[in-house]
């Protein structure tokens, strides 16, 4: 009997393998690099086939195959993947981020949906939502015969599992992100299948994330060089595979993302959370009394990103600048650079800098940006309900210590910034996995920092929170600058 769980998590940007050993230590992984093509009509799709390529690639640079017992797995979500008949996808998967439907389509198919959309989901419509794709079906697969169409997956894991066993299904919280999973009843809404035009013959079976798919079908153990009939766990989506890696799956717990967007992230009981909320509310992918609750705001390290265009100055530089600059004062940003998600939706609103004096630098600006984005980490916990402290924060974009310091000052809690943040989605399905395998259990995370607050500049910190706030209601009075 082996003693190696393999992992497998299935990104919108790569794809990572990663072996643990029965204590819960990360003992090999290998990553490969995922291609998504973007056009012009806002269309964002990949070819899914290259996630079952990346699957061998990856597994074949591993070492301890033979001793592999049982595989895990986690993936991007509301995504679309349409079947044919021989459980084959046909045409490409259109991802979460695809924005063909424009807002005057989307508030037409909302009026084609029950009035109580909202309740049975435990979300408002979202444009990102697989209902309105399904509702559009010959918008997103053009040429296409539909009437070939049999089935539908809606995570890149899912297509995985599907190579691997042959089976169709989806874990709870991937299925919460469709708009077609009644969040109650922690099943596929009959009424909202019929208002996309599907029957429930073609959706995928909805299995707890330590559930047993089927065992590993011998044509996929062969092409992996894994031993054959060993479990396939179903796993979950990125979003609570995160939150369980982060240890914030149990109530009254959060952490946020930083990376090129951000999101802050918590577990509630279901019945606290009154859906529908300004965030998302989805269903925990084990203990189904249980909702994460989420808040995705649309610009984080992208604003660093940007402004290390207009200055000419690497992101690295402009941060030696910002250290350099001690204390010393900074102006007020607001980084609406794309509009917002959350804690509002508004695509028109856009960002901002006040409080500019000549006597700013570089550095001064990119204090300016950092604390921006600590407040909107702030913002996204208050809205949703959040407790602060304390807060793990993870994704590229926390490894800066002046970040770490800027949103331990914001929240006036300690940060804990994670050693290895990019693995915390398969060290949650290792934690999902481990009771059920017998494995021993991950109690804390290791090789983390913490940065304590300072009391002072923390003080400071909340009465240019309450300046934000009030900025952020008056940019959002302005005339949209978008077209």
């Amino acid at each position: 009997m082996g003693d190696k769980l393999l992992i497998l998590d299935v990104g919108s940007t790569a794809l990572k393998a990663v072996l643990y050993d029965r204590t819960g230590s990360a003992v090999a992984s290998a990553t490969r690099l995922l291609t998504t093509q973007t056009r012009s009509d806002g269309s964002v799709e990949q070819d899914s086939r290259q996630w079952w390529a990346a699957t061998q690639a990856a597994v074949s640079e591993l070492p301890f195959r033979a001793d592999v017992c049982a595989i895990g797995l986690a993936g991007s979500m509301q995504n679309l993947i349409a079947l044919s008949s021989t459980g084959e996808p046909i045409g490409p998967a259109i991802l979460y981020s695809d924005r063909r439907l424009d807002q005057h389509e989307v508030a037409a198919l909302r009026d084609r949906l029950p009035g109580d959309y909202g309740q049975r989901t435990g979300n408002h419509l979202d444009p990102a939502h697989s209902i309105l794709k399904l509702m559009r079906l010959e918008r997103f697969l053009p040429g296409l015969p539909l009437d070939a169409v049999t089935g539908f997956l809606f995570g890149a894991k899912d297509a995985v599992i599907k190579r691997l066993t042959g089976r169709s299904v989806i874990d709870p919280t991937t299925a919460a992100t469709t708009g077609l999973y009644n969040i109650g009843s922690g099943a596929w809404d009959e009424t909202l299948l019929a208002a996309a035009g599907v029957g429930s013959a073609q959706m995928p079976q909805i299995l707890a994330a330590d559930a047993v798919v089927a065992p590993l079908a011998d044509e996929a153990a062969a092409a992996l060089g894994l031993p054959r009939g060993i479990p396939v766990h179903n796993g979950a989506g990125d979003g609570a595979a995160a939150t369980w890696g982060a240890f914030a799956d149990a109530p009254n717990t959060a952490y946020a993302y930083i990376g090129t967007t951000g999101w802050v992230a918590g577990t509630m009981d279901l019945a606290d959370t009154c859906p529908p909320r300004d965030s998302y509310t989805l269903a925990d992918p084990v203990k189904g009394s249980r909702a994460l609750v989420i808040t995705p705001f649309l610009c984080a390290g992208a604003a660093l990103d940007w402004l290390s265009e207009i200055t000419s100055l690497p992101v690295e530089m402009l941060l030696e600048h910002a250290k350099a600059d001690g204390d010393g004062p900074h102006p007020l940003f607001l980084p609406y650079l794309f509009g917002e998600r959350s804690p509002f939706e508004d695509r028109a609103v856009r960002g901002a800098f006040l409080g500019l004096d000549r006597g700013h630098g570089p550095g001064a600006l990119c204090r300016a940006v950092l604390e921006g984005i600590a407040f909107a980490v702030r913002h996204n916990l208050e809205a949703a309900g959040l407790p602060r402290q304390p807060l793990t924060v993870i994704g590229g974009g926390a490894r800066s210590p002046l970040q770490q310091r800027f949103l331990a000052e914001a929240l006036n809690r300690p940060v804990i910034a994670p050693a290895a943040s990019q693995e915390m989605p398969a060290l949650g399905i290792y934690r999902m996995l481990a009771p059920r395998l017998g494995f021993e259990p991950v109690l804390q995370l290791t090789g983390s920092v913490t940065v304590e607050p300072n009391p002072a500049r923390a003080e400071a910190a909340d009465r240019r929170y309450r300046g934000y706030l009030a900025a952020s209601d008056f940019a959002r009075e302005l005339p949209p600058t978008m077209p």
